[in-house]
């Protein structure tokens, strides 16, 4: 497992993933915030990414799975309390991990599970044309933040095994019971903002919270809401049972 960025700050962790073909950079920014408050943080480029898009598209969404939970074993061993958070692809794996392993709390951030575009659906029909997609780049409104890093293109099969990870999260959320904060950005250009309410909704946990984010697209830590939710998630860790600053 190779890590993108890390922080030994407390006993209280937090594992934050990025999406489908991106870098930990996506997620790092509240990475850094959580860590002048004094949370550990661990940000793992997970299987197939910081290499070549055709080493995706060797990757099934299980792998990345693997990726996440590498990462969270090595978190647990650090920290007594760990939290885990992700967006896009990270936020699905991050509640895939939500459903079967004790958790402090989740933070989901634009997590896609339901898509209705006919293109998408029926991508099991061609995933062995190896066709390329255009890149994932882009979903930042703010002009004054960082380019957005992505592969310069996505194979049709990975966007493939991103539909299954969707498929299996649906049946994962009903189980997952830890305390949640569910993010959506309103002007989402990746994942239907609809997605945040059906996230929501589906979950397991007595303990939920609904944010939407009106000025955000699709990449909601470098976004121009992102000091709402920098303060929203470390809100949401001290309450529930952290002592942090």
């Amino acid at each position: 497992m190779k890590i993108g960025f890390e922080s030994q700050k407390g006993e209280t962790g937090i594992l934050l993933l990025h999406g489908l073909s991106g870098t930990p950079l996506e997620v790092q920014p509240l990475g850094n915030y959580l860590a002048d408050k004094g949370i550990s943080t661990l940000g793992p480029w997970l299987a197939g990414h910081d290499t070549t898009p055709k080493d995706l598209a060797k990757t099934r969404w299980q792998d990345w799975a693997q990726s996440a939970r590498e990462a969270y074993e090595l978190l647990r061993q650090r920290c007594s309390k760990v939290f885990v958070g992700g967006l896009s692809m990270g936020a699905d794996l991050a509640l895939h991990l939500a459903a079967h392993f004790p958790v402090a709390g989740v933070v989901s951030m634009a997590a896609p599970v339901h898509i209705a575009d006919f293109r998408f659906n029926g991508i099991a029909f061609f995933r062995f044309l190896q066709w390329r997609t255009s890149n994932l780049t882009g979903g930042i409104l703010d002009p004054q933040s960082p380019p957005h890093k992505t592969y310069p293109y996505v194979a049709t099969k990975s966007l493939y095994e991103l539909k299954k990870l969707m498929d299996h999260l649906r049946e994962d959320l009903p189980y997952v019971t830890a305390p949640a904060l569910v993010v959506q950005g309103r002007r989402d250009s990746m994942v239907p903002p609809p997605n945040g309410d059906l996230v929501y909704r589906s979950l397991g946990s007595p303990v939920k919270h609904l944010l939407y984010l009106d000025r955000s697209d699709h990449v909601i830590p470098m976004d121009l809401d992102r000091e709402i939710l920098f303060e929203k998630a470390f809100k949401f860790i001290r309450s529930n049972g952290t002592k942090v600053e």
